[in-house]
């Protein structure tokens, strides 16, 4: 069954299989999908109401790291899943105004990147809080308590935008930015994330993402002890010749 957390007028659906979205880069997209979509225009997913908007706003609630295969497109990468409480945007609309749920979507290569660059500037704004302040206390500490407070006292926008390459022609990309939550219905979400964070993270899973990434991150390690095994093999076959060509001398 669902779990449901009520806090200050607003409820919050866990699902035990959360809504998964998908960031759909390509250039006649460049949007939130949801559902079954493969080989149908945007024009078809958009009337069978599938298209979830271009943009999502939420309270974090968990991002984490995944090597995942996608055929034929993408062969052992490295993507972003990202967990949170959508409070604007089509994956919140869809719910009453004082109600949202649990949902993830997956980011990857550019997308990736900028979400990167938005954490790392946590991690300066908590290192020049703590000189000024001082440097009284162990940094390692200030650092995940100020991350904590980033984090859920925070709306994450994730918005497409689009792009050109030389290589690939026109795509899309998503844009990370934070904003301090403002609303009181922000200021909840981003209440019961943490709550989520801290006592349902169980929940921030996708049994079809651990599933390829340990199948990935499998083959991966077969791979790399193939190489070593080969570069061991080689390097023995070398040192022997060399014996061979000393000896007839």
């Amino acid at each position: 069954m669902s779990h449901v957390i009520v806090k200050d007028g607003l409820a919050v659906r866990i699902p035990q299989r959360p809504s998964i979205y998908r960031s759909n880069c390509h250039k006649d997209y460049g949007c939130f999908v949801h559902g079954e979509t493969k080989n149908k225009s945007s024009r078809q997913i958009e009337k069978e109401g599938l298209l979830k908007g271009e943009f999502v706003e939420m309270a974090l609630v968990y991002i984490d790291q995944k090597i995942l295969t996608f055929k034929p497109h993408y062969t052992n990468e490295h993507f972003t899943e990202i967990w949170g409480i959508p409070v604007a945007g089509e994956m919140k609309t869809q719910f009453p105004d004082n109600a949202s749920e649990l949902s993830a979507f997956l980011i990857h290569r550019q997308s990736k990147d900028k979400l990167a660059q938005v954490i790392e500037g946590f991690s300066k704004e908590a290192f020049t809080q703590w000189v000024n302040e001082g440097m009284k206390n162990d940094y390692q500490e200030y650092a995940i308590e100020k991350a904590t407070e980033y984090y859920f006292g925070s709306i994450f926008r994730f918005e497409f935008e689009g792009a050109m390459s030389p290589e690939h022609g026109a795509y899309y990309y998503v844009k990370s930015s934070f904003r301090k939550a403002e609303t009181e219905i922000e200021k909840t979400a981003c209440a019961i994330a943490k709550e989520i964070y801290t006592g349902y993270k169980e929940y921030c899973s996708n049994e079809q993402w651990v599933l390829n990434h340990q199948q990935c991150t499998k083959l991966l390690a077969e791979s790399k002890s193939d190489e070593v095994n080969h570069e061991v093999n080689e390097n023995e076959v070398n040192k022997n010749g060399k014996k061979k060509i000393l000896a007839s001398k």
